[in-house]
């Protein structure tokens, strides 16, 4: 029936049952340039499949990119690969993203190594936010990430967009 009025009902669940990064957490970076990824992101596939591995990137607005290796190779072959790279400005994304990826391993303890170049990248000197956005991590040097927090106004727009 609902597919009669344009419902997809099999993508509804899909995307009901998927599960995903979410949340924001503030880590702090230790003296060897670690940062703990909070369990909540490394367990949120399942328990079953724990995250022990990130690709890390230099992000957009000034943050590091952190995927899961398959969401990784998905991004790549999604949005990168298509880019027609007679375009110098689609050449130079590439080479942003890709040049700066790095396939980092978590410790025991959760913790992730983060390259000094991305830490330079992103300004992280100790205070950390990290980001939970679906298929991907954001993670950010606190003080610029306060930056982009949208206003009240902004806020209250985007209920409005959303009808809320």
């Amino acid at each position: 029936m609902w597919g009669k009025v344009g419902i997809n009902v099999e993508y509804i669940l899909m995307v009901v049952n998927q599960k995903m990064f979410m949340g924001e957490y503030n880590p702090t970076l230790d003296e060897k340039g670690r940062v703990a990824i909070p369990v909540k992101l490394r367990k949120a596939f399942g328990e079953n499949a724990v995250i022990n591995k990130l690709v890390l990137t230099y992000g957009f607005d000034r943050c590091i990119m952190a995927f899961r290796e398959e969401d990784w190779e998905r991004f790549v072959r999604e949005k990168l690969v298509p880019l027609p790279q007679s375009n110098p400005t689609n050449r130079n994304w590439v080479r942003h993203l890709m040049g700066g990826a790095r396939d980092q391993e978590l410790d025991k303890q959760g913790r992730i190594i983060i390259p000094s170049s991305h830490l330079e990248y992103a300004q992280i000197k100790s205070e950390v936010t990290i980001l939970g956005l679906n298929d991907k991590i954001e993670i950010w040097a606190t003080e610029i990430y306060n930056r982009y927090r949208p206003d009240q106004d902004s806020l209250n727009a985007l209920a409005v967009d959303l009808g809320v």
